[in-house]
């Protein structure tokens, strides 16, 4: 056994780690909640309730959406206020000012967040989504119900090497599309040059899971097709939204929080 493991968890989170890395050895999935998951668990229930289900600020604004919290609840607050992926929303908007693309594709689109708020924005026509699992495609049903949207979407279940084969491409060309993929290192796998081939004409923005694959070949592939370039978080600012106003700093500062592992990357491909 692995006593390192144990002294790093008890050294950053006290007996909490300790008993949490005990659960994981020996199988159990349950773990006690330290002290900022408590803060960020309490107020995503605030905000959760103040906002009605829909986001209150920025690009997203008035989306209703009901968020699925099996995946990865701490990302709720982000959510919400509008700040997910906020360099992702915005590079979106301002590449479809430029240059526009009919259809919206979204790879691991879990609740919708994206494809139905770019929906409801008209800033595509339709949608096509990708999820492999069955809860999150449950709410991408339910959020396109609750914003009508029903009609202009079309589900699928997982992006495997053949996605592109599927019926809806040859209706909604390849050239009118604008791919964002987010399949949890499934990138590696379904984005090989057979497939970069036919989505050259097409924009691309790609999640890169470094931390399953080094994604030093992909983006050589990558360089074959397109321009590209990469995208990581920027600034976050609480100081922006009012109904933080009132929250200790300290706490405010943990609700720009997404919950991710590290720091991430994306990849914008333009057509050459």
């Amino acid at each position: 056994m692995n006593l390192g493991k144990f002294k790093y968890a008890y050294s950053k989170y006290g007996i909490t780690g300790f008993v949490n890395t005990f659960f994981g050895k020996i199988g159990i999935k349950y773990r006690l909640e330290n002290h900022f998951t408590k803060i960020i668990r309490y107020y995503s229930n605030e905000i959760e309730k103040i906002s009605k289900n829909k986001i209150i600020y920025g690009n997203y604004k008035e989306t209703k959406i009901l968020i699925n919290k099996s995946w990865n609840s701490f990302d709720l607050p982000a959510k919400y206020l509008g700040t997910y992926e906020l360099e992702i929303q915005n590079l979106i908007i301002s590449s479809q000012k430029k240059n526009k693309k009919k259809y919206f594709v979204n790879l691991g689109c879990g609740e919708g967040y994206h494809a139905i708020s770019l929906l409801k924005k008209k800033i595509f026509k339709n949608t096509v989504g990708f999820e492999s699992d069955e809860v999150a495609r449950h709410f991408f049903d339910k959020n396109l119900k609750i914003n009508n949207l029903k009609d202009k979407a079309i589900t699928y279940n997982i992006a495997d090497i053949n996605f592109l084969k599927k019926s809806i491409f040859k209706k909604f060309k390849l050239e009118d599309c604008f791919f964002l993929i987010d399949i949890e290192g499934g990138e590696f796998a379904i984005l090989n040059d057979s497939n970069l081939k036919l989505l050259k004409k097409s924009k691309l923005i790609i999640e890169l899971h470094d931390f399953y694959k080094n994604p030093k070949n992909l983006l050589i592939l990558l360089k074959k097709y397109f321009r590209i370039s990469i995208i990581t978080t920027k600034h976050r600012s609480p100081s922006e939204f009012k109904i933080l106003d009132e929250i200790h700093d300290n706490e405010k500062w943990l609700l720009m929080t997404e919950g991710r592992p590290k720091k991430m990357q994306w990849v914008f491909c333009e057509p050459k």
